[in-house]
């Protein structure tokens, strides 16, 4: 028997994976997939690493609110370069979503990015890579290819048979944790779990470039209302490799790249080759109902109405790393209680 059961290998999830085992818990960590990260996962196409959804983080100054969870877990150790202002950022992010944006978001979103850019330097991979490490390292477990069928009774039963138990932390939306619970949930909570909005899924193209062909830009580009772009890592001489063109409303790969021409107008006969995913692609690996890219609306407790079962993710508070640190601190916070979050992280 473990002490803790964590369902997804998001960055939720590795969150409170460290945090819980660092307090001394016995953790297992369920991942469905192949590989641990959630949307900070990377893959590689002809050579190229591509991250699927992280690309830069604010709130990473002294003092500032991703900092102030990052240092005591050691991740601040990691390869952060500081990157130029984005450009067309003002509250795209948020203003394409059918809702309006809270105070709430403003400052603990927007205003952190206004403050300092950073990059990881190999990707979102890097940060999943040390977080798996520091829940091992403390006697914990990431497990892949765990599929959960059922939650029932303080115990997770999985596609191949095998069953873990003990207090329960669910980083995949709560809609898709419920649908696994066999316990009983009040009707009115699952009401109010249905009537949350969720946010627009991401169309994603990724871009092989020729050598050398186009500008290399540290900052992420928001074009039109439209368009975000963002580039990998440089080669050696500072250009260019690949690229990375997401939208909330465009659902065709040339249509993209076309519309990124207005702000890169080398990107004409330089790409090489390029591949695509849909929200439906990002619904598979993340458990997400109609592959919803940032979350759902509103706030909502980690603590559930099933006794020893906790949630965690952008999808109970605010999205982004920042907004999902956040959140699984206040996970943690409901399991260990105050007086242990407050001797980790002075908060």
């Amino acid at each position: 028997m473990s002490d803790i059961v964590v369902i997804g290998a998001g960055l939720g999830g590795l969150l409170c994976g460290s945090i819980l085992a660092r307090s001394g818990r016995k953790v297992i960590v369920l991942e469905q997939g192949i590989q641990s990260g959630g949307a900070l996962q990377c893959f590689v196409r002809d050579g190229i690493r591509f991250d699927t959804g992280f690309h830069s983080v604010g709130g990473l100054e002294s003092g500032g609110a991703l900092e102030k969870i990052f240092r005591p877990l050691g991740l601040m150790e990691l390869p952060w370069e500081r990157a130029e202002a984005d450009e067309g950022f003002p509250f795209l992010r948020l203003s394409s979503f059918s809702r309006e944006v809270s105070e709430l978001e403003r400052e603990h979103i927007l205003e952190p990015y206004l403050k300092g850019i950073w990059r990881l330097r190999g990707g979102g991979q890097t940060l999943v890579d040390a977080l798996v490490s520091d829940i091992r390292a403390r006697g914990g477990e990431v497990l892949l290819r765990k599929k959960v069928t059922s939650i029932e009774r303080g115990v997770v039963s999985c596609q191949d048979g095998s069953s873990f138990s003990g207090t329960i932390v669910s980083d995949i939306h709560p809609l898709t944790t419920f649908g696994l619970c066999r316990d009983h949930v009040r009707p009115s909570y699952l009401r109010m779990l249905r009537s949350r909005a969720d946010s627009p899924g991401i169309f994603s193209v990724y871009i092989k470039l020729k050598p050398g062909a186009v500008e290399w830009h540290s900052g992420s580009i928001f074009l039109d209302g439209r368009l975000m772009i963002h580039f990998g890592d440089p080669d050696s001489e500072g250009r260019a490799i690949s690229m990375s063109l997401l939208s909330s409303e465009i659902r065709d790969g040339e249509e993209c790249i076309r519309l990124a021409y207005k702000r890169f107008s080398s990107l004409e006969g330089a790409v090489e080759k390029y591949w695509t995913s849909s929200p439906s692609t990002w619904e598979r690996y993340t458990g997400t109902p109609c592959g919803s890219a940032y979350g759902a609306a509103g706030f909502i407790s980690p603590r559930t109405p099933v006794a020893g079962l906790y949630l965690s993710g952008q999808n109970i508070g605010l999205h982004g790393v920042l907004g999902v640190s956040m959140s699984a601190l206040a996970t943690c916070r409901e399991i260990l209680g105050n007086e242990a979050i407050e001797k980790m992280f002075g908060l």
